[in-house]
């Protein structure tokens, strides 16, 4: 790759200028394109945009200063990168996302937002975005198309072939046996059909997205004699092998009775995830976390919470870097802060109906792309549709 790059001024060896370009944050590196050629051909090079994910990625790690990405509103939706400091202060407002109509995300990753919306048809549009760059790709439909009756999609990185992908499950009946799986490559810009795995998905929660697996709490039904039972578990897809994996629970979590609640979020202070169980009537939490992934033996109970005044328990989202917890509020939907050992809370003055909150990367992938001309015409057409 170091042969092809273009001559660099000063005479500097083209390795200083890639050690020092990797430490620089985004917005520096935007200026540093404008300087010459040479430079901005260096930091398009996908070689590069993979070395500077990595040493972000690791930087993210021991640095205190994190982002996460925050979608909210009440009428209009808004987003924005917040540091995770104490006062959680803004630090850019996202004036690029790709449409405007309703959608959901699916999931971030090396600052990459992956987005899905139902609004041209039934056939789900999924969309890649780095809004930091205002850059996006909207991947071809899925090989199977058809009216679903649910959909769960994941959304990671594998790191051994430098691919990013997407893991679309639909169930197009009430039975489990109606169920499709499809993996989109950006790297191919294909999708391929994979065999369903013999557990159904328990809800319809978001994915957590933790070392190169995406995570979905799921059951598999057993027969009692006649009488069947469902058995909670961890279904996972490891990106880099595009197979599904099971992860154990604690015992107690097994089998829970109807009227509790159970999903997964992820746990970065080990690289790892830990599991949310919500008691009946939603008057308290436990909260287990592995501390080494992978390894059954090591779900511990950490914490246990209760109400906020008389709401019930407020959605648990994930953890700070300080180890508090992001919660939304159940009935006035605010964004707050927990300890969840002293129970102090700390409240943003962010709220809205339809809150995402995720830990955030800024990153060049997808600078090295041509501009997404599919993209535009999915706005134009929205934009007519919208006028009609």
């Amino acid at each position: 790759m170091m042969s092809k790059l273009a001559m660099f001024p000063y005479y500097f060896p083209e390795e200083i200028f890639l050690e020092i370009f990797c430490k620089l944050p985004v917005k520096s590196l935007g200026k540093c394109m404008c300087v010459s050629k040479a430079w901005n051909s260096l930091i398009k090079n996908p070689y590069f945009i993979s070395s500077h994910v990595s040493h972000q990625s690791k930087l993210r790690r021991t640095n205190d200063n994190n982002l996460f990405f925050v979608m909210t509103g009440r009428h209009e939706v808004e987003y924005s990168l917040h540091s995770d400091g104490q006062e959680f202060r803004k630090y850019a407002q996202l004036e690029y996302m790709p449409f405007d109509n309703l959608h959901s995300i699916v999931g971030a990753c090396n600052g990459l937002l992956c987005l899905m919306d139902f609004q041209f048809s039934f056939d789900s549009i999924f969309i890649l975005c780095n809004p930091i760059i205002r850059k996006s790709i909207t991947l071809p439909k899925p090989c199977l198309s058809s009216l679903p009756y649910k959909i769960s999609v994941g959304f990671g990185f594998d790191s051994a072939q430098n691919d990013y992908k997407l893991l679309k499950i639909t169930k197009k009946g009430v039975l489990d046996k109606y169920v499709e799986v499809e993996l989109y490559s950006l790297k191919r810009n294909c999708w391929k059909i994979l065999a369903p795995p013999k557990y159904d998905l328990y809800s319809d929660d978001f994915m957590v997205y933790v070392n190169e697996t995406v995570h979905w709490i799921a059951y598999e039904r057993v027969n009692n004699e006649g009488s069947y039972s469902c058995k909670l578990l961890i279904l996972g897809f490891d990106m880099r092998d595009d197979v599904f994996k099971e992860i154990m629970l604690p015992e107690r979590l097994r089998n829970l009775p109807h009227q509790s609640e159970i999903y997964v979020i992820p746990y970065d202070e080990l690289s790892s995830i830990a599991v949310i169980e919500l008691g009946s009537l939603h008057a308290e939490c436990d909260i287990w976390v592995m501390k080494k992934y992978g390894a059954v033996e090591t779900w511990t109970k950490m914490y246990s919470l209760g109400k906020l005044g008389t709401e019930p328990m407020p959605r648990v989202l994930g953890f700070r870097k300080n180890g508090d917890l992001m919660l939304r509020t159940y009935n006035n939907l605010r964004l707050v802060s927990r300890d969840p050992e002293s129970h102090e809370i700390d409240y943003f003055g962010i709220q809205g109906r339809r809150t995402y909150v995720c830990n955030y990367t800024e990153s060049l992938v997808l600078l090295d792309r041509v501009i997404d001309d599919a993209m535009a015409e999915n706005r134009a057409n929205y934009a007519g549709n919208a006028n009609r």
